[in-house]
């Protein structure tokens, strides 16, 4: 593995565990036993770090919506399968959606990547959402605009409910799972066939 994509692996468990104000490059560095003007070299900044971070979570996503754009939605069953690799993505990227405003506050390229990924999201899923409604998943819904409160919602809930269980619930494993996958599932209930 290539130092960078090490540097980038403890990174992420690193904040992960400890949160983004606490880790600093010399903490990377030393755990990986490198020098900081190694790591340094690759990333000249912790925001360069976290922002390859936030670049590789969006790689992720796009790999799974792509998944979704080549129907592997056809049912329930795989409805569930997509929520639990969406989960998946969330809790493997945890620090970022627990610290999400002040990482935007704090790093502005990437609240400006986050609306623009919105933006394009809400077309992708729009297209989806017709997708589901022709395949017979979804019944048709009513409107563009009822179609469109749906992915904003679908945002609050995905990117927020990691930060909303850490602060309340603390649902840990498989019951976590569960209580995302029931808050995603109350949003499209209206919408099932």
């Amino acid at each position: 593995m290539k130092t960078k994509d090490r540097i980038l692996e403890v990174a992420l468990t690193l904040y992960n565990a400890e949160g983004i104000r606490t880790v600093t490059t010399r903490h990377i560095a030393a755990q990986l036993g490198i020098s900081a003007g190694n790591l340094h070299y690759h990333f000249k900044h912790t925001e360069d770090i976290i922002q390859a971070l936030f670049e590789g979570l969006i790689e992720e996503f796009d790999r799974l919506l792509s998944l979704l754009r080549m129907g592997t939605i056809l049912d329930l069953d795989g409805f569930e399968k997509y929520l639990r690799q969406s989960f998946h993505i969330h809790r493997k990227y945890s620090f970022l959606f627990l610290h999400f405003v002040e990482i935007g506050n704090w790093i502005p390229a990437i609240r400006d990547r986050y609306f623009q990924l919105t933006q394009e999201r809400e077309v992708q899923f729009l297209m989806l959402f017709q997708h589901l409604s022709a395949i017979g998943v979804f019944r048709v819904l009513p409107s563009t605009g009822a179609q469109k409160d749906l992915v904003r919602l679908l945002f609050i809930v995905s990117d927020f409910w990691l930060a909303h269980n850490a602060l309340t619930e603390r649902h840990d494993g498989e019951e976590a799972f569960q209580q995302y996958k029931r808050a995603v599932e109350s949003l499209f209930k209206p919408y099932m066939a």
